[in-house]
């Protein structure tokens, strides 16, 4: 009976029979995604690409086991990878979750607006305000200056930027750009109330 390899660049189907020394070629150590580096702790080589780190050879040679023996357990990863993985689990299959009903967004928009209302009755001393008197909106892709009576034309993005190998993107729309100049022309896909900026 055919067992799966756990081992970090072996992951192949073995028969323990025929399993020794020299069965299974593999990373002992973590792999690295750090930015655009990619690499193992064990070899200490680095590459950029996706398909040249999945073609970096195993720098050992052991048994095959279906025990998880990889170093530390996890992996080496920058803020960068954690909200590149936000972006992906916000999709299945590369598929967008479904739309939402009108009715659901503006009722949830408007339960919104009445809890900043309420938050902002709570917090008032502590809005930072511009020297011309004005909030300053915090909402990604706005950052704009307003009047808080004329709070109600924030064109924003809902998601988090991400930012993975080479692509630039928002997890709310998935516009994928890899010029910075590009992606910071990506038009916000949400609108609704500003949130002012604390101090």
């Amino acid at each position: 009976m055919e067992t799966k390899c756990k081992r970090n660049g072996c992951k192949k189907p073995y028969n323990e029979n025929e399993n020794n020394d020299q069965a299974c070629k593999h990373h002992p150590g973590k792999p690295i995604f750090s930015d655009l580096k990619k690499g193992w702790t064990c070899c200490n080589k680095i590459v950029y690409d996706w398909d040249e780190f999945m073609k970096i050879e195993p720098c050992a040679i052991g048994k095959h086991t279906n025990i998880d023996v990889t170093e530390g357990g996890e992996f080496y990863q920058s803020k960068t990878v954690q909200n590149a993985q936000k972006g992906i689990d916000n999709f299945v299959d590369n598929t967008p979750q479904p739309v939402r009903k009108i009715d659901d967004y503006n009722k949830e928009e408007a339960e919104k607006k009445k809890l900043l209302e309420q938050q902002q009755a709570k917090v008032q001393k502590q809005i930072f305000v511009t020297p011309t008197g004005k909030y300053k909106c915090t909402n990604k892709g706005c950052l704009k200056e307003y009047d808080p009576n004329e709070n109600n034309e924030c064109l924003y993005h809902p998601g988090e930027p991400c930012f993975h190998d080479l692509k630039k993107f928002w997890t709310c729309c998935r516009v994928e750009k890899y010029d910075w100049d590009e992606f910071m022309k990506i038009p916000t896909c949400a609108k609704g109330s500003h949130t002012p900026k604390l101090i």
